[in-house]
């Protein structure tokens, strides 16, 4: 424990003490940044990051520091790579799952071979996220070029059997749904396949553009209805929470949820917004993202790293809004601050004003 139990923030009206407690709860964990995937929606169309992996001597310590927070949970492999593509991510999700963690992947699917998800089976994986972006092969290579949709949702089959043979729960299947005016329409076919599935959890998330290619697919502050794709989609509505219009609430879902997120430099940042440095369109306003690393596990422990007082002072401002609504300020043309995330016109630095993860409009597993 850190020899400062508490952080003092003065908030102009009163000073707050805020305790220091090794109270994380959930990690993600981005394991590579190596890809075999060209989507239209990836980041990778919009940075110039070396490829990088995490490696087993840095993943090994990670998980003795993890033992710090007694209150965490689970750990989700994720972030902007391909997971299955780490040599040790079977072994990585077997020792996790053996410290007592609930173990969560995301992946594209295209390495979901039966052989693999025997492996997964085996290594004690709970929770599988598969991206889908379509509920048919045309509307999926559409968004993920060269991408196959029948052998990846036939390994999916395979998945689902093979646990009903072996009488085994887990890992349960979740799918992820990145919507765009040019396939949203299939959603409700999605629903079909992921019931047909067994699926678990549809994860629907509108697009964040990367490139200025996409800006003109963001279907959000459109005054699009529900009712338009067709007489299922009221009740997916339900089901995923997914609003159509730009909303005035304001929730982080990583700083909520008592998160961080590892990158595979080892970089500890507060969501995934701040992983990378990146350009994206919000609203069809061209951004810089620069990175927001509160930390490097090869540094410090991360337990240091969560009581830091930069990043106690952080979590507290995201908690309480104290962050200019940038989305929706009626003085946004041309305002100098909204052509990067280093500050905004409260004073702070980096500035969460524009995330549209807080608005619910973009969302991960």
């Amino acid at each position: 424990m850190s020899e400062k139990k508490q952080v003092q923030i003065n908030t102009g009206e009163e000073t707050i003490l805020l305790p220091l407690r090794p109270d994380a709860k959930r990690a993600y964990l981005e394991v590579t940044t190596r890809c075999n995937f060209n989507c239209i929606t990836c980041i990778r169309h919009s940075w110039s990051d070396e490829e990088t992996s995490l490696s087993w001597h840095d993943f090994l310590d990670l998980v003795m520091q993890l033992k710090e927070f007694p209150e965490l949970r689970s750990v989700h492999f994720g972030g902007f790579g391909e997971p299955l593509l780490h040599l040790k991510i079977l072994d990585m999700i077997r020792l996790l799952h053996e410290q007592g963690y609930q173990t969560e992947m995301i992946s594209n699917g295209s390495l979901l071979t039966p052989i693999m998800c025997a492996k997964l089976l085996d290594a004690g994986l709970d929770w599988l996220f598969v991206s889908l972006d379509g509920s048919d092969s045309g509307s999926y290579a559409a968004m993920r070029p060269g991408a196959d949709y029948t052998e990846v949702v036939s390994n999916l089959a395979w998945l689902q059997n093979e646990k009903k043979k072996r009488r085994q729960a887990v890992p349960f299947l979740g799918v992820e749904f990145v919507a765009t005016k040019s396939n949203f329409s299939h959603l409700p076919q999605l629903r079909r396949v992921c019931d047909d599935l067994g699926v678990s959890r549809l994860v629907v998330t509108h697009v964040l553009p990367y490139h200025e290619s996409m800006k003109d697919e963001i279907l959000y502050d459109q005054h699009r209805r529900w009712e338009e794709f067709g007489s299922g989609a009221p009740q997916l509505s339900v089901k995923t929470g997914l609003p159509l219009e730009l909303r005035t609430e304001r929730n982080c879902r990583f700083v909520e949820g008592k998160s961080f997120v590892i990158t595979a430099a080892g970089k500890v940042a507060p969501c995934y917004a701040f992983m990378h440095e990146y350009d994206c369109y919000v609203l069809g306003r061209k951004k810089r993202m620069k990175p927001y690393h509160v930390g490097d596990i090869r540094v410090n422990t991360l337990l240091d790293i969560w009581q830091k007082e930069e990043y106690v002072r952080f979590r507290w401002a995201v908690r309480n809004s104290f962050f200019p609504s940038c989305v929706d300020c009626l003085q946004a043309d041309g305002c100098v601050y909204l052509q990067d995330n280093q500050g905004d016109c409260w004073g702070n630095e980096p500035s969460c004003g524009d995330c549209l993860w807080a608005r619910k409009l973009i969302v991960c597993p």
